[in-house]
């Protein structure tokens, strides 16, 4: 599924361009029926905004993935990245993980949909929310259903690609983890080990797709429900973003930590080697006063370094990105509960 090509070939300004198109559109053929309440104007233009918005994060996401990982080819040792880099062109265009996710986000709204509407048609209950049902019958009210649902299921369509890009990521990222070929260099500029691309690239990526989530919930208000069914499973797929971040920094840690060890490894080695040095010539009494201060000049220099790589572990813990992962974690978080006080009150 060569989600890259499909999405490159676009570079329209979507944000804007999709939420007139979409938005003129939707209130051109509502007005011919009847003048829209604030109700569905609100979810229209949310949803407007929503699906424009994604096409940007899919089309920013195929933009600077490769160059992200191509920024990192300073950590892999003798000529792996190569390697690891034809994985990674492969899991972002060929992955199975795309019809998982499409398959994983579409159904359990179709599923509602359908529930909803053979209820509806063997009980008393409210009909579901087709315009063709709440509002008199005529053309008007079917294209504005039809307009509707291609927009809704579009909007699911590029939810489950940024899904299944997330999920992509986590493997990506995590086989960086489990891979004995990378190399950190703890002394790098970056003070990450030369991960700090890797780092920003997430964050951007974890807050983009919770401004996302945001919109999709925005979107399902119900006038009727303090919480829909629909805005149930987005709460729960957005904890798929929280997972990503946790293992993005964990695999960062990891790395760092195998930075530092391997840089312990080599000081403590070489301390060993001064250490055996010194111990022989004090056992042979052969007292070269030059050689033991060198020799001990040597041991406590390696001491300093060793000190000061066990000083760098902390930093490990980037409160930055913590911040910024909460601070976009309460984004849903905070429309959530103004929508239910809205309901209540």
């Amino acid at each position: 599924m060569r989600i890259e090509k499909l999405f490159n070939r676009l570079s329209l300004n979507y944000l804007i361009s999709f939420l007139i198109i979409s938005a003129t559109i939707f209130i051109f053929v509502a007005a011919k029926v009847r003048p829209l309440n604030l109700y569905i104007f609100y979810v229209t233009i949310s949803l407007s905004i929503l699906i424009g918005y994604q096409f940007a994060e899919i089309k920013y996401f195929y933009s600077n993935i490769k160059l992200t990982f191509i920024k990192l080819n300073i950590i892999f040792k003798e000529d792996y990245f190569r390697t690891y880099f034809d994985y990674l062109d492969k899991k972002i265009q060929k992955s199975k993980i795309y019809y998982f996710a499409i398959l994983l986000v579409i159904i359990p709204f179709v599923l509602l949909e359908i529930i909803r509407y053979w209820r509806w048609r063997i009980t008393i209950e409210s009909p579901p929310p087709y315009f063709s049902l709440i509002w008199p019958f005529s053309k008007w009210t079917i294209i504005l259903d039809i307009i509707n649902h291609m927009f809704g299921y579009l909007m699911l369509f590029l939810l489950a690609i940024i899904v299944g890009i997330i999920i992509n990521l986590i493997v990506i990222i995590n086989e960086l983890n489990s891979n004995p070929l990378i190399n950190i260099d703890i002394f790098h500029t970056d003070e990450m080990g030369g991960l700090r691309p890797l780092r920003n690239f997430v964050i951007i990526v974890v807050s983009n797709y919770f401004i996302t989530i945001t919109l999709a919930i925005i979107s399902y208000i119900s006038p009727i429900a303090v919480i829909s069914y629909e805005t149930v499973f987005l709460i729960s797929i957005l904890f798929l973003g929280v997972i990503f971040f946790i293992i993005t920094q964990k695999t960062i840690r990891n790395l760092i930590n195998k930075g530092i060890e391997f840089e312990l490894g080599k000081i403590n080695g070489e301390y060993k080697k001064t250490y055996n040095k010194l111990i022989n010539i004090i056992a042979n009494n052969k007292f070269n006063k030059d050689e033991l201060e060198k020799l001990s000049f040597i041991l406590d220099t390696l001491e300093k370094e060793k000190i000061r790589i066990k000083q760098i572990s902390p930093k490990r813990y980037d409160l930055s990105a913590i911040a910024t992962f909460i601070s976009s974690f309460l984004i849903p978080t905070v429309t959530l509960i103004e929508t239910i006080r809205g309901f209540i009150t």
